[in-house]
């Protein structure tokens, strides 16, 4: 049977070093239990679960909201469940003017495959669509109806750790400010000043960076979710998000690191993409405000937990290298550091051996699937394999038409609804691999036939491996390089695998028949 990826379970309780301050008297604040820093969706989730239980949370941002973020706007079936969690699901859908259950694939120009969130999950089997603007908004709002004090146009400059708490001192206008807490939450994104505090080195690995565009006025047959895979911009990909009304976010990413740099200017790209792929769905349409853009980071940074002090979402590096996603996974990592903050306020012991809890419950929950989706990154990155893994995505898309079994496995472990690293495992893939020969019988068809499918098969894995040989030859100091990091991230992997079992958790009862209810609930909205 295939494992499921589930949410979490419930836990109970369980029972670093900042820069130097310097400069004038600032003006001090009362003490708080946490100072949360960063009012995304990792920030005001967190705030919003440590003020549900009693804690004197404190939330710092540098916007007054609502403000924009540069981002795809789709949020996933695990998104929707936290927002559910949050006590916000309700308010989401009734602004959000697209639920979607199928996704359209395309690779070079090609519609490849449409595909669904696969069913019989912890989570809907529909993903929606919503501007950060607003959903950033409503988030904030919810933790401050649950008691979160907010204090907005905040720029933090400075964090110390010392002996009875921690203290964050910040530019409001053109006064200092001093906030004082037991626990600092840093949800800063990905240029935290949380996470340069406690030693990491930002910007030292894998990043991603984007561009994004509104359009109002879209063609479109309702609403739409398009994802478009290109030998111009892979490893990365392009999105058409699209509501009922017509109105889209349209944007391109790419991955790099210091050995695959970008080849390309990525605004020239954008054009491209929108030129190339989008002149049908964009004829006509207007564009609303300028072209924005923004980063992400997937690699790990040297830590997560310090004294007194935790990151989450991307301040800690934790959107999903498989897809970039980032907001269920702020989301997912608040919860667990609140846990870790609930049971240091118990004990009254904030060192990070005991917030360590945190690293522990992230570690179980999510780490096997991170060092798949991180592994993949790995092999995607090199350019000279681009072809390659075009092609093999191509015959992926095309088999998963054939057969809805494998589709589900396929759309579930890019989504992360189902846990990621069952790709990886022979008996799940046994079990999700079409078994009908009339299934592989079409696929052919699709190739040329009995006769030319299986040589045109061949031809096109050889032809894309020789461009890649030919390409790595060219640098072969740098591909020696990648390909002993891609070897030790598959070792390593593999050693976790053999040495524990995957344990996405079973949901509870309880959780299960939420989600069940939740799940019809939205079904019913959009019918």
């Amino acid at each position: 049977m295939v494992q499921r990826r589930t949410p979490h379970p419930d836990f109970p309780p369980q029972g670093g070093r900042g820069t130097l301050l310097s400069g004038a008297r600032k003006e001090a604040t009362p003490l708080h239990d946490v100072v949360v820093i960063g009012a995304g969706p990792g920030g005001s989730s967190a705030a919003n679960f440590l003020a549900r239980a009693g804690v004197k949370t404190l939330l710092l941002d540098k916007a007054e909201f609502p403000r924009d973020k540069v981002c795809g706007d789709g949020l996933t079936p695990q998104a929707i469940y936290w927002l559910d969690r949050l006590g916000c699901a309700e308010e989401v859908l009734a602004t959000t003017k697209a639920c979607l259950k199928e996704c359209d694939l395309y690779i070079d120009c090609r519609h490849v495959l449409t595909g669904g969130f696969p069913d019989g999950t912890a989570y809907p089997d529909f993903a929606i669509l919503l501007d950060r603007r607003r959903l950033d908004h409503i988030l904030l709002q919810q933790a401050m109806r649950l008691g979160a004090h907010f204090e907005p146009r905040t720029v933090v400059r400075d964090i110390a750790v010392e002996a009875d708490g921690v203290r964050v001192v910040a530019e409001q206008g053109r006064k200092l400010v001093e906030h004082r807490a037991q626990i600092a939450i840093g949800a800063d994104g990905v240029a935290s000043a949380a996470s340069r505090a406690i030693g990491n080195v930002l910007k030292d690995g894998v990043l991603a960076v984007s561009l994004r565009a509104y359009y109002r006025g879209v063609r479109r047959n309702g609403a739409q979710i398009k994802v478009y895979f290109g030998r111009d911009y892979f490893p990365g990909y392009g999105w058409l998000f699209v509501d009922d009304e017509g109105f889209a976010n349209v944007g391109l990413g790419y991955a790099f690191d210091r050995s695959f740099p970008l080849a390309t200017s990525l605004g020239e790209s954008f054009r491209r993409f929108l030129a190339r792929e989008l002149a049908d769905e964009l004829g006509g349409a207007e564009r609303c405000g300028a072209v924005s853009g923004g980063s992400s980071a997937f690699y790990r940074p040297r830590r997560i937990v310090a004294d007194r002090t935790m990151l989450v979402g991307d301040a800690g590096n934790q959107a999903d290298p498989l897809n970039g996603g980032g907001i269920h996974k702020a989301m997912e990592s608040a919860w667990f550091a609140t846990e870790a903050a609930k049971a240091a306020l118990a004990k009254g012991d904030f060192s990070a051996k005991t917030l360590s809890l945190y690293q522990t419950l992230w570690n179980d929950h999510i780490d096997l699937d991170w060092q798949t989706a991180e592994l993949f990154l790995s092999i995607a990155k090199n350019p000279n394999l681009r072809d390659f893994c075009l092609f093999l995505l191509s015959q992926i898309g095309r088999l998963t038409m054939a057969d809805r079994r494998f589709q589900d496995f396929c759309s579930g472990v890019f989504s992360g609804v189902i846990a990621q690293n069952l790709c990886l495992s022979p008996r799940a893939l046994y079990d999700a691999f079409p078994k009908d020969p009339a299934t592989w019988l079409d696929y052919l068809r699709g190739e040329g036939g009995l006769a030319l499918g299986p040589f045109r098969l061949a031809r096109g894995t050889i032809r894309s491996l020789v461009i890649a040989g030919a390409g790595m030859g060219r640098d072969p100091l740098t591909n020696v390089d990648w390909g002993l990091d891609a070897a030790k991230k598959l070792v390593q992997l593999v050693e976790r695998q053999f040495a524990e079992a995957p344990r996405p958790w079973p949901p509870s009862v309880a959780t299960a028949v939420r989600a069940k209810n939740f799940h019809s609930q939205g079904v019913e909205r959009w019918q």
